[in-house]
């Protein structure tokens, strides 16, 4: 039965990548393993559809050493008795099996270069679009409401640090910045609201800390804006002070319900 559901997915996963738009629509034919295969094909889906990074000429060619370097290691592994630690051993590693080992090579060889280096890049660095791309594969990635929450908040807070940023070296205030902070900060206030109490305190303290953050930090640069951006601070600085009351009244009633 596991065999026919490996091959089921493989199956399906080629036609997903190949373009095939019922993929997942030929899945009635399998109802037994709908549960299993549809969430699957779906996160597939998803990856799929994000947005391709154009990463530095720099970071490409890093790249491209470290595949060369990993390529001499497997030939290595392969002569010393196999590329497989022992858990896999006399395993079958089906089609699926090797798409997700390779995903996680790739990431591996780009995480300590492209990606490493993306993560303080402002926007209109040629890193920037690789640092937000990571951010939508690791939510996918990520399935606990607590989990989405942390990786919410931490994107906010990174919106922020962009918007200073820009301030600090331009002098100028990105709204689309500015509008995904704010957005990525509703997100997590949105699932820590549906968590358990001892999930939702310690992840309750850190939206009242970021909100009060960023309330502060914009109110500073009202004086380094140009009037026509006023508006467009003002009601953003009248959200984070909205999100800050409305999370402290959360925390209140936390704590009185202990």
């Amino acid at each position: 039965m596991k065999e026919d559901l490996d091959n089921v997915l493989d199956e399906r996963l080629t036609q997903l990548f190949a373009g095939d738009k019922e993929a997942e629509e030929s899945l009635t034919q399998h109802p037994d393993d709908l549960p299993q295969l549809e969430p699957l094909l779906r996160l597939a889906r998803e990856i799929k559809a994000l947005p391709c990074p154009e990463p530095h000429p720099r970071a490409l060619r890093a790249t491209q050493t470290r595949v060369r370097e990993a390529a001499i290691l497997k030939k290595e592994e392969a002569r010393r008795g196999g590329l497989f630690p022992g858990w896999l051993a006399g395993q079958r590693v089906s089609l699926a099996f090797t798409q997700v080992l390779a995903v996680i090579i790739a990431v591996g060889l780009i995480g300590f270069g492209t990606v490493a280096a993306s993560a303080d890049s402002l926007p209109h660095n040629p890193l920037y679009p690789v640092k937000r791309t990571t951010e939508r594969v690791q939510l996918l990635l990520t399935f606990s409401p607590g989990g989405k929450a942390q990786l919410h908040l931490s994107f906010a807070e990174r919106r922020l640090n962009e918007i200073m940023g820009l301030m600090s070296c331009c002098q100028s205030l990105d709204d689309a910045i500015l509008r995904s902070m704010l957005e990525e900060t509703d997100l997590a206030i949105k699932m820590i609201c549906t968590l358990p109490m001892p999930e939702a305190e310690p992840l309750l303290n850190k939206a009242i800390e970021l909100t009060a953050h960023q309330h502060t930090c914009l109110s500073q640069m009202k004086g380094e804006v140009s009037s026509e951006e006023w508006c467009i601070l003002d009601e953003a600085i009248a959200a984070c002070r909205c999100n800050e009351q409305m999370l402290e009244g959360e925390y209140e009633l936390l704590n009185g319900s202990k």
